[in-house]
């Protein structure tokens, strides 16, 4: 097992790296604080496969958890769901002094967060990501939210967990799809912050990266926690972390959510960001297909199917977009970042062009 501490404004809590973690969650919680009542949120994929070992780790230490289901998915990160879920927690007595687990992926680990930063006016989470891409990128930092038909993420909070367990065997029974979109936010650590990740990465495959993913998870949440320390909430340094996501986000609704996975989308974000750095002569040249080719290994698309002129509207109501035209992360070169404001009219010119499109 490794730990690393997270010491931000609001919170100090361990993230805490290692095969078979689940199996010990009961005894990090008896550690952590004299825990009362209990709630697992978790979505009905992840029950089937894990609830019996999480239940059994947590009975063993004393703690009688009430499970609270989702359907599995980015349509369950609504206003709707997160409304039942209150109103459960609230039929079942739960108190302010309760503990929730967020036993899933991004989207359990979302909307989990904004049900803690909410109910009550907010009670301690645990996060237990089962997902690479929750592992290294959404479990860690705080931010929850929840998607609206204008936008995604355009509810949420900042609110930091009581601690992370990584349990990187956890990823083995995900599918090559769900995979590959974790690896895209693998990528993107490697892209911004770290040329030897990224340098590690190329070549790799599913199999290679399998082997050495404690390593990997450890990295990259070693990347965030030092961002996350830095800029709790986002108004500097931790927007570096949106690289990809200016135009991912507009790729997924786009979509309806349906037609990408958050991480295929983020993929082929990261290719337009580097494309327009490129064009704009701020990111050294070749980038674009040095991340192309890398995103590739994993079977991650890179080249957008839409027009620009209907993400161009999606990019307008994107929390980065501001009076002066639209913050993007782009490039100086692999393992260097900066933050760049842009006009829409600017990146309409260059995908009008061909660009990464």
């Amino acid at each position: 097992m490794k730990t690393l501490q997270v010491n931000s404004i609001h919170r100090s809590y361990p993230i805490h790296v290692g095969a078979g973690l689940v199996g010990r969650t009961g005894e990090f919680l008896r550690r952590m604080r004299n825990v009362g009542q209990v709630a697992v949120i978790t979505d009905e994929t992840v029950a089937a496969l894990y609830r019996a070992t999480l239940d059994e780790s947590l009975q063993r230490e004393g703690f009688s958890p009430t499970w609270l289901t989702i359907a599995p998915g980015e349509e369950s990160k609504t206003v709707a769901s997160f409304e039942r879920l209150c109103e459960t927690l609230a039929s079942s007595g739960m108190r302010r002094d309760g503990l929730l687990i967020a036993l899933g992926g991004g989207v359990t680990g979302d909307l989990a967060g904004f049900v803690a930063a909410s109910y009550m006016r907010g009670m301690d989470i645990v996060q237990i990501p089962t997902t690479l891409l929750a592992q290294v990128d959404s479990s860690v930092g705080g931010k929850t939210g929840l998607n609206i038909p204008q936008g995604k993420n355009l509810i949420g909070a900042f609110w930091q967990p009581q601690m992370v367990i990584a349990d990187p065997n956890f990823l083995t029974t995900l599918d090559d799809r769900q995979f590959a979109c974790g690896m895209a936010e693998v990528v993107k650590y490697g892209a911004i912050a770290s040329a030897s990740l990224f340098e590690r990465l190329d070549g790799m495959d599913r199999e290679t990266a399998q082997q050495d993913m404690e390593n990997i998870v450890y990295r990259c949440c070693g990347i965030k926690k030092s961002i996350v320390e830095e800029d709790e909430r986002d108004t500097g340094r931790r927007m570096l972390l949106n690289f990809g996501h200016t135009f991912g986000h507009a790729i997924e609704q786009a979509g309806a959510y349906r037609t990408h996975t958050h991480g295929e989308a983020v993929a082929i974000g990261m290719v337009m960001a580097a494309t327009l750095g490129e064009s704009l002569g701020i990111t050294m040249p070749g980038t674009a297909k040095r991340i192309s080719d890398v995103l590739r290994s994993f079977y991650l698309p890179v080249e957008c199917p839409y027009q620009i002129d209907i993400l161009a509207p999606l990019l307008q109501i994107d929390k980065k977009a501001g009076i002066g035209g639209i913050r993007v992360v782009l490039l100086e070169e692999i393992g260097t970042s900066l933050l760049h404001t842009v006009e829409t009219v600017e990146i309409m010119k260059l995908f009008d062009k061909g660009g990464a499109l």
